[in-house]
């Protein structure tokens, strides 16, 4: 999630006019509780120190909604085992954690020997824990569009991405046997550089997808092709929303729900929900300490 490029699309959204003036007036009381508990927010989860942040993150968890977290885990977590307090705790709360794992250069091993490395060390995990303290599953960041192979367009981009296809592939047959499910982060644009791909990832690489819809302007047209694969292979998809300030990671202020705040998020995914027929489309903030910022000013104005 590092770096993304945004390929324009022309799509008139439709927009439920009743539930956004319900939204807009307040007039439902207690809207979001309802809406929170019906769809739930998934939470990308980058720094270790999130796992020892108590009742930080249990507060942000109950006033954002958040239903499923992935969480970047220390590889001595995992191994000693000591991350069963972590997820013990997410789980007295009904959240579903799952592991966060990924770098670029994966995508350069078609056997994905680094990205099995980082599953088996989950799955090992999983094996001494009781079920309460099991991670359910994998997300995986791989960012191809961050090596030189894929600036160079061509031959040499479409052998990064077949390769890149493959690790997640094997990545999916270790998981499909081990009870784990396998979620991949990608950006908006594969449908526009590598659609074949993005249809074989979709169909036969995983149980899910988490798409970085990190522009206000079309939110609909950006992963409606996602949503489409989605639909048709009957697998999950989860529009991600950025929260990070304007200025970092070349974001621009469209880009980021940071300065617009979490009312308009929360308006956008009830407007997304009613327009794509995809019935396993979730939402997910991305990530949690801005989260924590925007909830602050938020608490700041009630």
């Amino acid at each position: 999630m590092k770096k993304w490029t945004y390929y324009a699309k022309k799509i008139s959204p439709f927009i439920c006019a009743g539930l956004v003036i319900t939204l807009l007036t307040g007039a439902c009381s207690g809207w979001k509780e309802r809406y929170f508990r019906d769809y739930g927010f998934g939470l990308f989860s980058w720094d270790a120190a999130a796992m020892d942040d108590g009742e930080n993150l249990d507060l942000c968890i109950k006033r954002a909604g958040v239903t499923t977290i992935y969480q970047q885990f220390p590889a001595e977590s995992l191994n000693s085992g000591s991350a069963s307090g972590f997820v013990k705790q997410m789980r007295r709360q009904s959240v579903d954690v799952y592991a966060l794992v990924g770098e670029a250069e994966w995508a350069y091993e078609p056997d994905g020997s680094q990205l099995l490395r980082a599953l088996r060390r989950v799955a090992r995990y999983n094996e001494k824990q009781r079920r309460g303290a099991r991670i359910s599953g994998v997300m995986v960041d791989i960012e191809p569009y961050l090596l030189k192979e894929w600036d160079g367009g061509g031959a040499a981009r479409d052998g990064l991405m077949e390769s890149y296809l493959s690790c997640i592939q094997n990545a999916y047959s270790y998981t499909s046997e081990r009870d784990l499910e396998l979620w991949v982060c990608i950006p908006t644009f594969y449908d526009a550089t590598s659609q074949k791909v993005l249809e074989e990832l979709i169909s036969s690489a995983c149980d899910g997808v988490a798409v970085m819809n990190y522009n206000r302007t079309d939110e609909y047209g950006q992963m409606e092709e996602e949503a489409g694969y989605a639909q048709e292979y009957d697998k999950g998809v989860i529009c991600v929303y950025e929260l990070q300030e304007p200025g970092k990671h070349q974001l621009d202020e469209i880009n980021t729900y940071a300065e617009v705040g979490l009312e308009e998020l929360w308006k956008s995914s009830q407007r997304l929900k009613n327009q794509f027929s995809c019935e396993r489309l979730t939402f997910a903030y991305h990530y949690y300490k801005p989260l924590q910022e925007m909830l602050a000013r938020m608490e700041q104005t009630e």
